[in-house]
């Protein structure tokens, strides 16, 4: 890869996209998403009277096994394009779908996968025996570690440049 990072070749990197995408699959930051009912109607027999709020669990349907064999594992291999093309597009929805989705997923994505290049390209990531693996998580706004993540960082030898 270039020195410099662009638009362009960031895209080119794609494992690193299916890493990312498995990443939000298992620890997506917004786990449940609700909506309010605009009009009485039913939906799957279910009536929805106007005004009633329907919540729903991101990360429910995330670790289901009908669409996610072995569901707790990390696969990044889930998002090849064939594996994308031959799932369903409502079963995978880290910034929401539809009219209402998150309207910065383009930057967000940029931004995350630039980062970790610039971050991995000079520094080597290491878990420490504090970061409890799997991660217990907490669920405010957002989900995240409960306990935090904590890492030995060291630099990479080819950066060892002064």
């Amino acid at each position: 890869m270039q020195d410099s990072l662009e638009y362009t070749n960031v895209q080119e990197l794609k494992y690193l996209d299916m890493v990312f995408c498995e990443a939000l699959r298992l620890y997506p930051p917004g786990f449940r998403y609700g909506r309010t009912v605009d009009e009485d109607c039913e939906i799957s027999g279910q009536p929805l009277p106007k005004g009633a709020t329907v919540e729903f669990s991101i990360g429910f349907l995330h670790y289901d096994p009908e669409y996610w064999p072995e569901p707790h594992r990390f696969i990044p291999e889930r998002f090849t394009a064939e594996a994308r093309a031959n799932r369903h597009p409502f079963v995978y929805l880290p910034f929401g779908a539809g009219p209402r989705s998150c309207v910065g997923i383009r930057l967000a994505q940029l931004e995350v996968k630039m980062a970790l290049v610039n971050v991995l390209r000079r520094f080597n990531l290491v878990a420490c025996a504090e970061t409890k693996v799997p991660l217990e998580l907490k669920s405010d706004v957002t989900l995240g570690p409960k306990n935090g993540i904590f890492l030995k960082i060291t630099k990479r030898e080819a950066d060892n440049r002064s």
